[in-house]
């Protein structure tokens, strides 16, 4: 075994300064308005935890649960707001009592008359029972945007509960719906309930901005239906998911849009709800990985920030940071075990690129901790990750070998041993090809998926960043247009493949996203080994344009 000492130990420098620098501009905390002292005027609860939904009908929340997670909002808010009065939620109402809180009662209202009937009538009971820890009843949550019943039908359900309870009532739902449903539905409520999310608008608005397209879209509302007061029955704004046009969630963003709107109705003077209490993991197989994190309280019950003072996007960036540095360290570790000998300039390189790694290996556990919603997502999750292990145990030592490095084998001979595996193939450039294969085509998956339904898909760009960047790199080290023959079918498939779902997914999400931007670069550079760059390419095409000058 030999080892090379002084290359490995600049390069373990140079990752360790390089990394701590990364993390620290990441978890920079950031100056935020302080939210009014006080608590929130009212926030959504559901009571689902892990894998529970509400599509399990079979579920029940005990009464032990809503009575522990009461005992925390209750120190936050005097109001919640449930959707319905199944699956246990009516025990919220006694519970809310007992916490001296009150409830905004829902009452989900869907297509089945018979189902919607027996809400109502469990509804009533529990108004009768609690007038006083009721403040008002919600007749259903944005019905007419799904489509699943008639205005007219609403305003009969909201007359009836009126006349058994005595309660104010309404029905809350978009504000478009609102403004195209008949006079007579605001007529029927007591007020007008309305939900405003700036990051699910038709045009996406950044949370720094979130506020004021609130407030315009607040005033509109009221303008148009003059005599009403307008209740802000849903308004929050994502911690983690896929950028959608300017509107980028974070924990940062999130923090910024919640203080500086609590500040606004403090100053405005008007009652609200925040969409919500605790994350609700069940929502991401209806919205992707940002339907999980509008809560304000993670899963585990603990507060994503404070409602005063700086927020920072990564709190625990100095664990973050070392872990990164760990595997910085295992990985030039790894490369001094096997013998290789960069100079002292590979050495450097080899850090920036280690703590590089590290990084985005540790950005990635993170996304796929939130991005998981089913066993086979799991799996996936699983196999992308060692995919990037692979990258590096196995990439990363060729790029400090410039053009004496293995290369991965063609598209063609990796599929053919596949198809019929033989043990005298077996050896690097094999594994090389299959871990290219296999990047390729999981982004190129990934890549058709938002070109053709990108709503809820996330752009994964941290698990196929060191995928792309490592084989460009090796392509453009080795020289790989000298090496291996031109017009090759299979990689010029996935070449233009790669090129015609960066152009599309580039014109759907718009220049604002640059997430999807990136992810677009991302595409282009997976493509590059298979496009003749090289560092002689590029030397080659100076000289010519040079000549070309010259002449």
């Amino acid at each position: 075994m030999k080892m090379a000492t002084l290359p490995f130990l600049l390069g373990l420098a140079v990752a360790a300064l390089a990394s701590f620098l990364v993390w620290k501009f990441m978890g920079m905390p950031v100056d935020i308005v302080d939210a009014p002292a006080g608590k929130v005027h009212c926030v959504s609860y559901t009571p689902y935890r892990g894998s529970e939904t509400p599509f399990d009908r079979d579920f029940v929340a005990s009464v032990e649960r809503i009575d522990e997670d009461f005992a925390l909002l209750s120190s936050v808010t005097d109001c919640i707001r449930i959707y319905s009065v199944d699956l246990g939620l009516d025990k919220t109402v006694p519970l809310a009592a007992k916490y001296n809180m009150q409830v905004l009662l829902g009452i989900w209202i869907g297509r089945e008359d018979d189902k919607n009937e027996m809400q109502i009538a469990h509804a009533i009971d529990l108004a009768n029972s609690y007038p006083k820890t009721i403040r008002a009843i919600i007749v259903g949550n944005e019905v007419l945007l799904r489509g699943e019943q008639t205005p007219e039908t609403l305003i009969g359900y909201m007359k009836a509960v009126k006349a058994a309870t005595g309660l104010p009532v309404t029905y809350a739902d978009v504000t478009d719906f609102w403004m195209k449903a008949p006079p007579e539905l605001a007529a029927a409520a007591d007020f007008v309930t309305i939900h405003i999310l700036p990051y699910w608008e038709n045009d996406p608005t950044s949370a720094s901005q979130g506020v004021a397209y609130l407030k315009s879209v607040r005033d509109e509302t009221a303008a148009h239906f003059p005599g009403k007061s307008v209740f802000i029955g849903e308004t929050g704004f994502p911690s983690a998911g896929r950028q959608r046009a300017e509107a980028v969630p974070s924990l940062v963003g999130q923090a910024r849009y919640l203080r500086e709107f609590a500040v606004y109705a403090d100053r405005e003077d008007f009652d609200y709800n925040l969409i919500e209490a605790f994350d609700q993991p069940w929502k991401r197989a209806l919205e992707g990985t940002v339907g999980g994190n509008w809560g304000f309280f993670t899963t585990g019950r603990t507060p994503k920030f404070a409602w005063t003072g700086p927020v920072s996007e990564y709190p625990q960036w100095r664990t973050q940071f070392a872990m990164s540095f760990m595997i910085a360290a295992l990985i030039l570790a790894l490369m001094a075990w096997r013998g290789e000998r960069p100079e002292p300039l590979g050495g450097f390189m080899a850090g920036v690129g280690t703590a590089a790694l590290g990084t985005a290996l540790i950005l990635q556990a993170e996304h796929s901790l939130l991005a998981w919603r089913t066993p086979f997502e799991g799996a996936v999750e699983i196999f992308v990750f060692i995919q990037s292990l692979a990258v590096i145990v196995l990439v990363l030592p060729e790029l400090t070998r410039g053009s004496k490095a293995a290369g991965p084998l063609p598209v063609a001979e990796t599929i053919a041993w596949l198809r019929a595996p033989d043990r005298a193939g077996l050896g690097l450039p094999l594994y090389l090809g299959m871990i290219q294969l296999a990047a390729i085509s999981g982004a190129l998956v990934i890549s058709l998926g938002l070109s053709f339904d990108a709503r809820y898909r996330d752009f994964p760009i941290a698990a196929y960043g060191i995928a792309a960047l490592s084989f460009a790199l090796l392509a453009l080290n080795r020289g790989d247009h000298r090496r291996q023959p031109a017009g090759r079918r299979e990689e010029m498939i996935f070449t233009a493949l790669l090129v015609l779902t960066a152009c599309v997914i580039a014109f759907n999400e718009g220049p604002w996203n640059m997430h999807a931007l990136a992810w677009c670069v991302l595409n282009l550079i997976f493509a590059l080994p298979f496009l003749g760059i090289s560092k002689a390419a590029i030397r080659d095409a100076l000289v010519r344009s040079g000549e070309a000058a010259r002449a």
